[in-house]
């Protein structure tokens, strides 16, 4: 007697159980078979991360007092200064996917009539499971004397030991720190992370959303701006100063001579009685001069201690 016909929905069952049997075979095939060629077997991820690789090394022809513009999106960024009139920039990059990634981000580097360009240009990323693990350092070599503009999307910026000229450092998220800086314009700007400098002769303007601020002296204007953290500097000369912080002391050193007509409001105001203050004093704000008066020196923090000391 012939064998009845299987209803419609068990052949479809048996057809896609068929299907992934297939499947699991092949799979388990790749799996045992011995890799194609005979080339030693990559190094455990960990060993690739801890190592980092040199991607790209580029000299260039430059002159002092040309400038240097660095437009990047997430690396760490040193500029280094020294003699001569040539210019080198080179890229490390870190991770098992640093290569890869270095040439999706399209990095270049040209010089063109008195300024060095040193910037990425990735495409849009699409949608993408799982972390990217890729980590670069762009190091440029100048002058002593030039021009520097640094704009990073999130990464730490260093300069130095020492530049003579404008300074831009603007980034979104990393500590900043530079040596001794002598221009028209120093401006420094992040959004989370701390500054450090060493000394600093110009028009200063430091800004940063949440980290510290240590500065070693500054010669000039000077505004000092910190949405959270403590905030400590020296004031070579009496110029017009302004510092705010939202949350964080203020400790500022005064040069022999230096007088200023000061504002100070904060937790708890102090100054030297070196500094020969006059005006009224209130536990937490004081309005007079110091040294004779001069220049106005403002200082406020929502929280924290105020204190003026004499150099």
């Amino acid at each position: 007697m012939p064998t009845p016909p299987r209803p419609r929905f068990q052949r479809l069952a048996l057809l896609v159980l068929g299907a992934l049997l297939v499947a699991l075979g092949a799979d388990r095939l790749a799996e045992a078979a011995p890799p194609a060629s005979a080339e030693a077997p990559a190094a455990p991820p960990a060993l690739l991360s801890a190592a980092a690789d040199e991607l790209f090394r580029e000299s260039f022809d430059v002159r002092p007092g040309d400038d240097l513009v660095v437009d990047l999106g997430s690396e760490a960024v040193v500029v280094e200064t020294g003699s001569g009139d040539r210019a080198l920039v080179t890229v490390e990059g870190r991770g098992r996917d640093a290569r890869r990634e270095f040439e999706r981000r399209r990095f270049t580097a040209r010089a063109t009539r008195g300024r060095l360009d040193v910037r990425t240009d990735p495409p849009r990323r699409g949608f993408r499971i799982g972390r990217t693990d890729a980590q670069f350092t762009v190091t440029v070599r100048v002058p002593e004397r030039f021009n520097v503009s640094v704009d990073v999307g999130s990464g730490a910026v260093r300069v130095g030991p020492s530049l003579r000229g404008d300074l831009l450092v603007d980034t979104g998220s990393g500590a900043v720190r530079v040596g001794d800086v002598t221009g028209g314009r120093i401006e420094i700007e992040t959004g989370s992370g701390a500054v450090r400098a060493g000394r600093l002769v110009g028009n200063v303007s430091i800004d940063t959303g949440s980290g510290a601020v240590a500065v070693g002296s500054v010669d000039g204007p000077a505004s000092i701006d910190t949405g959270s953290g403590a905030v400590s500097l020296t004031l070579a000369s009496a110029a017009e100063t302004e510092v705010d912080t939202g949350s964080g002391s203020v400790s500022i050193v005064l040069a022999r001579g230096a007088g200023f007509d000061v504002e100070l409001d904060g937790g708890r105001v102090s100054i030297d009685d070196a500094l020969d203050f006059r005006g009224r004093r209130e536990r937490r704000e004081v309005e007079g001069t110091v040294a004779g008066g001069g220049p106005r020196l403002t200082v406020d923090t929502g929280s924290g201690a105020v204190r003026l000391r004499a150099q």
